[in-house]
């Protein structure tokens, strides 16, 4: 019997949790969520799946695991690079000396595959399942039954339905891998993550809102089903189990995705060479200011990137026109920021230096994204559903618990399920 169960469901609000359990769409996570604590937490900054699963698993915010994004620039140049297990700068929880045999699967942003004592199956974005599997002897079992490191996301352009199909047959594939390896040692922590959620919630989150479509049901029907994967892992656990769900941010609806480097563009603060397909590299000695995926904000700063010419001097008064102007913009008559964040203020670690400086926060209905593609302002996109900051979940149920603050954050996670290994490997 382990000694810790975690388990991460991707994108699934505290609220909607809460209401699916009460009205009978989620019956076995009635009880669960009755029998200990369900709390709204907040995700990372800004919300992104790499690093809001790297602050659960870690302890860190982005200062100190590194991770804030699916890609980054490699350091002193315009190469972007997708960010990987091998950018941590914080020990995962299952990395930790006298952590004991651990089964992590489908974790997000642990490929490739790093050594444990245990095994490991990495989350998206995970290249190749070959990478993706640590001991590689496991590999052949998982390819045998089919195993999936991410649904097929190009099914959405076939229809609704045949998306849906995907979502239920990989999610299947995944628990039945889970309860095979599970059966195989006497783990001490497993800590598995169910990633369709998310995926339906990006792509039917209208249909969710919308009671009268067609695909509604279907909404209700795939979180129905990952409600009787909760109810096949509970009736293996018993009361000496710590048990702990979480999600790395919260969802709501999406009306449009706003290219923030068109907006910088088009008041003077990017400015690109000519080139058929724009990346940084093309960006010219001028530019003020860029941006990268969802709401990161770079000065162009001297010493910092190849042909920045931003100096300190001047970093101060150029931030504090950046966030009056992204404040005030508006596209099609709608704001498409709430707040803007100074980096330094948020962020803290020996990483910290790495930092956006500013952090876009996107109002309501508003997406933002950082491609170097100025075609468009407002980007075409088949997603109506996007992450929140607020009202990611966080649920645990065990003894010997530390205490859940108040302002509940990703980063915190692992203080609340393991106070004690926690306290011992931040004095270490």
């Amino acid at each position: 019997m382990p000694r810790l169960f975690l388990l991460g469901i991707d994108g699934l609000p505290r609220w909607m949790w809460q209401q699916f359990a009460d009205s009978g769409v989620m019956p076995n996570s009635q009880p669960l969520l009755s029998s200990g604590t369900l709390v709204p937490m907040k995700s990372a900054l800004p919300e992104v799946s790499s690093a809001a699963w790297a602050s659960i698993v870690t302890g860190e915010n982005s200062g100190g695991h590194n991770v804030y994004g699916f890609t980054d620039l490699i350091d002193g140049s315009y190469t972007l690079g997708f960010t990987s297990s091998r950018t941590f700068r914080a020990k995962p929880f299952w990395q930790r000396e006298g952590s004991g045999p651990s089964l992590i699967m489908n974790v997000p942003q642990t490929y490739p595959a790093q050594p444990l004592d245990g095994m490991l199956v990495a989350g998206f974005v995970a290249l190749d399942l070959n990478k993706a599997v640590y001991p590689p002897e496991q590999l052949p079992w998982l390819e045998d039954v089919g195993y999936q490191i991410d649904a097929d996301m190009s099914l959405i352009e076939t229809g609704k339905s045949e998306f849906v199909t995907e979502l239920h047959k990989v999610m299947a594939t995944r628990c039945e891998s889970l309860h095979h390896h599970w059966d195989r040692e006497d783990w001490q922590q497993i800590m598995f993550v169910l990633t369709g959620t998310d995926r339906l919630n990006h792509y039917l989150w209208e249909d969710y809102e919308d009671t009268s479509s067609p695909h509604h049901q279907a909404f209700l029907d795939f979180y129905h089903e990952v409600d009787v994967q909760i109810g096949r892992i509970l009736e293996r656990l018993d009361d000496d189990t710590t048990i702990a769900a979480v999600s790395d941010h919260g969802f709501a609806a999406q009306k449009i995705s706003v290219n923030l480097n068109f907006l910088l563009a088009e008041n003077g603060y990017l400015q690109l060479r000519e080139s058929k397909r724009p990346s940084y590299i093309d960006m010219l000695p001028v530019t003020q200011a860029f941006a990268m995926d969802p709401g990161r904000i770079y000065l162009h700063r001297e010493g910092r990137h190849p042909g920045g010419t931003v100096t300190d001097e001047q970093a101060e008064e150029l931030m504090q026109q950046l966030t009056t102007f992204l404040m005030s913009a508006e596209v099609n008559g709608r704001k498409i920021a709430t707040e803007v964040h100074r980096g330094k203020d948020i962020y803290t670690g020996s990483f910290a230096h790495r930092a956006p400086d500013l952090v876009v926060m996107p109002a309501t209905d508003v997406a933002l994204s950082g491609r170097m593609n100025l075609s468009e302002l407002i980007e075409p996109t088949a997603i109506n559903g996007k992450h929140t900051y607020t009202e990611s979940s966080f649920f645990v149920r065990g003894n010997n618990l530390g205490q859940i603050p108040d302002d509940m954050k990703v980063e915190n996670v692992l203080d609340v399920i393991m106070p004690q290994a926690q306290s011992l490997y931040k004095a270490a």
